[in-house]
């Protein structure tokens, strides 16, 4: 008797990379005995609504898309009970596929998909911002806004990190936000920053900005970063090596720490992203962990 499983892709993402993706992932399903329903979407949101209303039926969910499609997909998942949540696979072909780096995932298409519906299922913590879940990051600053509008060719040679970095080094008025920032674990700050981020991944567009060791998944923590102004064109060169995890040490101008709670306030409304796309625009920002909150099928018994 087949096993079921409910298969959500989006086929505009990664350049409708999924299309040539297609037809050997669902033999790949096949092969393992499964017999998927399968649901492209055509919207926003409509992964996120599938997942809700149908993920409940089946014992995996496995999306193909982008970040955004697999934040989606964990989005709908939790809002269901505990109990109900299924195994989420994933297969990425999105252009940049962060988390998909963080976790390993393999990158031929059938040992994705194998990966996808056989994988062993891994607890991962999963974020709120301002009751906004993300999967691996939420960030606000100079580099957000435009980081995912980054061209294609630079996107592939630096990473959307690394090139919205070298090309703000070069800009005369670096905007700033004037932020008070409290912890659950007692940590106060209040002074200005160009940039920051609450994440649980080891890469974020496209750059290993974090050491291996740094970064576990379900520990109740997320891994914070806040960049303070540069001083001068050599702190924009460090603070590129810092956060592009080479071995150098700016504590004046990157400050970094593990928290599992974390409130933003700022003088005005900030821009946010999250997991990617465009999160809100807050004044307040509240962000909690919500530990091993879905489970993710990773290589281990493919």
């Amino acid at each position: 008797m087949s096993k079921q499983l409910l298969f959500i892709y989006n086929p505009k993402a990664g350049r409708q990379r999924i299309r040539n993706m297609l037809s050997g992932v669902l033999e790949e399903f096949a092969a393992q005995g499964y017999e998927p329903t399968v649901h492209p979407t055509q919207e926003g949101g409509e992964a996120e609504r599938v997942a809700r209303d149908e993920g409940g039926s089946f014992a995996r969910v496995v999306c193909c898309g982008g970040d955004g499609t697999l934040n989606e997909v964990v989005s709908g998942l939790i809002g269901l009970p505990c109990q109900q949540r299924p195994v989420v696979g994933y297969i990425p072909a999105g252009s940049t596929n962060d988390f998909a780096r963080t976790l390993g995932l393999p990158r031929s298409v059938g040992q994705m998909a194998r990966t996808a519906c056989i994988g062993q299922p891994r607890a991962v913590d999963v974020g709120l911002a301002n009751q906004t879940p993300f999967v691996y990051v939420c960030a606000f600053g100079l580099f957000t806004d435009v980081a995912y509008s980054t061209p294609q060719n630079a996107k592939n040679s630096l990473g959307h990190l690394a090139y919205v970095l070298e090309g703000a080094g070069r800009l005369m008025n670096v905007p700033t936000y004037h932020m008070t920032i409290h912890t659950d674990d007692g940590r106060q700050l209040e002074e200005d920053f160009v940039f920051g981020m609450v994440s649980n991944t080891r890469s974020v567009g496209g750059v290993n900005c974090m050491p291996a060791d740094s970064v576990k998944l379900d520990d109740g923590l997320f891994e914070v970063t806040l960049v303070r102004p540069p001083r001068s064109p050599k702190d924009w060169q460090s603070i590129l090596a810092t956060l592009s995890g080479q071995e150098v040490s700016q504590e004046d101008a990157v400050i970094r720490f593990s928290a599992s709670r974390i409130t933003f306030r700022c003088d005005q409304p900030v821009s946010w992203t999250v997991d990617g796309e465009f999160g809100g625009e807050w004044q307040e920002a509240e962000i909690e962990n919500l530990p091993q909150a879905i489970r993710i099928a990773c290589p281990g018994n493919t």
